[in-house]
């Protein structure tokens, strides 16, 4: 076979996998796409960014600043409980009402505060870009590895409040208190966190994009209860 007839015969199978409206073609393109996205556009992604996790999909509502239901069934923002008829958009000055005590307890003010990154925080669903190669600084949002020994099962994303000695203390948003041993029996201490157990820091966000993995997550997760 001669380079001509080579040429035309992936131009042909090009046209194959994306003009076709056989459900063989349509296997064969998302088998192409996965492969595009595993093995060139993340690496690629990787390379550039200085990080083994470019983006990153936000599964928990810690870094909200809105009233959103907990997984006691309640509707809550910090330590605040709240009705279900109160729910509605909360500016930034009234998530500090709620929120900010915390912060100024610990030196950390409402100007300070707002002159962090995404000082809004972002949601459950939103998809963040990561960036790794950084020296961390008071403010910047984290992902960073989970303690040895840890229930939470990947990495997590909070804000760094405090930096002391090389040890790096963070805080979900949203979140009440940070997470530590003797708080709702969590292993993971976010008290102590060490420099290489951080991945990158969260230096944008794309709203909404994440519920596409996490819709399947759940829907892959109901089927494998049901059998």
């Amino acid at each position: 076979m001669d380079s001509k007839e080579l040429f035309r015969n992936i131009r042909k199978a090009w046209r194959w996998i994306w003009d076709s409206d056989s459900i063989l073609s349509w296997i064969v393109a998302l088998v192409v796409i996965f492969i595009f996205v595993k093995f060139i556009f993340f690496p690629s992604l990787s390379l550039i960014m200085g990080t083994s996790l470019p983006l990153a999909g936000v599964e928990s509502s810690s870094m909200d600043h809105q009233i959103v239901k907990d997984d006691y069934g309640y509707y809550a923002l910090c330590q605040e409980h709240f009705n279900k008829e109160e729910l509605g958009h909360i500016n930034f000055d009234e998530y500090w009402s709620y929120c900010g005590p915390w912060y100024e307890n610990r030196k950390i003010t409402k100007e300070d505060f707002s002159e962090f990154t995404m000082k809004n925080g972002f949601r459950k669903g939103d998809i963040v870009v990561v960036w790794g190669r950084f020296i961390p600084k008071i403010g910047d949002i984290i992902i960073f590895k989970p303690n040895e020994g840890s229930i939470a099962p990947r990495p997590i994303i909070h804000r760094i409040i405090k930096i002391e000695d090389g040890v790096i203390s963070t805080k979900g948003d949203h979140n009440s208190e940070q997470l530590v041993e003797s708080n709702n029996n969590f292993k993971t201490d976010e008290k102590n966190i060490k420099k290489d157990q951080i991945i990158g820091k969260a230096i944008m966000k794309i709203p909404y994009l994440g519920y596409v993995k996490i819709w399947a997550t759940e829907l892959l997760y109901s089927f494998v209860n049901l059998l």
